[in-house]
């Protein structure tokens, strides 16, 4: 009975320190201080000894996985909304460009010919141009009207009115940052009427005439500007106020007739030219007065030799500057020629006789 008591107790005692046993042998195996059971002098330097503490170890993190195409049945799969909470309606967004800070100002603008003139009340153009050139150097086209005087609202900035009247133009520069302008412009301009006449004073049919209005300046290679081409007789030109160089030709020959004409601001100027030619009819016959042979190759030259026009025909015409000219005829493979005479103003008919 004692001996149960005895191992009962035993196994107690047992029970109840294996675990202190068990947790001082795991300490030692993890620290590599023992190899054996501690004995009594190894226990109490084991108690005076501090133990270090374990190493910190940085924390992994699992890799996530490749991104791939996103699967719209997975949980999560939505995309970041970054526009969530924004008014994104369309009426905000109707007029891009439009800067809502500035205030509107009216500008009025009109035109005059020349300083304390009248004002122009029709014929005129006009452009509203931002002052900030684009990157390319062009003007934006802010508005434009072709009313005489027209009122035009416009954000509070700097801008460039252009006014043109025929081919009078001027510009200026304005700020309409402070409040409403009514601005006038002045053209300095004037206006040229063109008419051409024949050596006896008699009108030219506009269908035999050609006017062109070119710059008097000349580039480096002696051309001008051309700024009026087929003018019509008898009409009014607007232009700035300077000398231009007018080219009438009558005829498809060489009757030309070259002017310099200045216009003068406020003014309009008549300039009359006179042409001193005639036509002249060609005919080749096989006797005086005969009928015109057909198929017959022409030649006109000047008393140089130098060719002033060239045709086919039996009987072509031409409008000659006066002068003495020789004319030649090819038929059949034969040669005829003439000497003639151009007077001024008088029609007349050249015959070679094919012989």
């Amino acid at each position: 009975m004692a001996w149960r008591v005895a191992r009962s107790t035993f196994c107690m005692s047992l029970r109840d320190r294996f675990p202190a046993m068990l947790a001082g042998l795991a300490a030692a195996l993890l620290f590599g201080q023992v190899a054996s059971a501690p004995t009594a002098s190894a226990q109490t330097a084991a108690t005076e000894k501090v133990i270090p503490l374990p190493r910190e170890r940085p924390l992994l993190i699992e890799p996530s996985a490749p991104m791939g195409p996103a699967d719209p049945n997975a949980p999560g799969s939505d995309p970041l909304n970054l526009l969530q909470g924004l008014d994104v309606s369309p009426e905000l967004f109707a007029t891009p460009g439009v800067d809502l800070s500035k205030p509107e100002y009216e500008l009025q603008v009109m035109a005059r010919l020349i300083e304390d003139g009248d004002m122009l009340l029709d014929g005129l153009s006009w452009r509203i141009y931002s002052a900030q050139p684009d990157r390319d150097g062009s003007f934006e086209l802010v508005d434009e009207s072709i009313s005489p005087a027209p009122v035009f609202l416009l954000p509070a900035d700097d801008y460039i009115v252009h006014v043109a009247y025929g081919l009078a133009n001027t510009a200026t520069r304005i700020s309409l940052v402070e409040g409403s302008l009514a601005e006038i412009l002045d053209l300095n301009a004037g206006g040229m009427r063109l008419t051409a006449i024949g050596a006896q004073d008699e009108p030219i049919f506009a269908r035999d005439v050609s006017l062109s209005v070119y710059s008097s300046e000349q580039d480096e290679y002696g051309q001008r500007k051309l700024l009026v081409e087929q003018a019509e007789s008898g009409k009014i030109i607007r232009l700035n106020a300077g000398t231009y160089h007018v080219v009438s030709r009558f005829g498809d020959a060489n009757s030309v007739m070259r002017a310099d004409i200045r216009v003068q601001p406020g003014k309009l100027t008549e300039a009359t030219i006179r042409h001193r030619a005639a036509e002249v009819t060609l005919k080749l016959v096989n006797e005086a007065g005969g009928e015109a042979l057909a198929n017959t190759a022409w030649s006109i030259l000047s008393p140089g030799g130098d060719v002033v026009k060239e045709s086919f025909g039996a009987f072509p015409s031409h409008v000659l500057a006066a002068g003495d000219y020789s004319v030649v005829a090819r038929h059949e493979g034969n040669l005829y020629s003439r000497d003639f005479t151009v007077a001024p103003g008088l029609d007349s008919e050249v015959e070679l006789i094919a012989q």
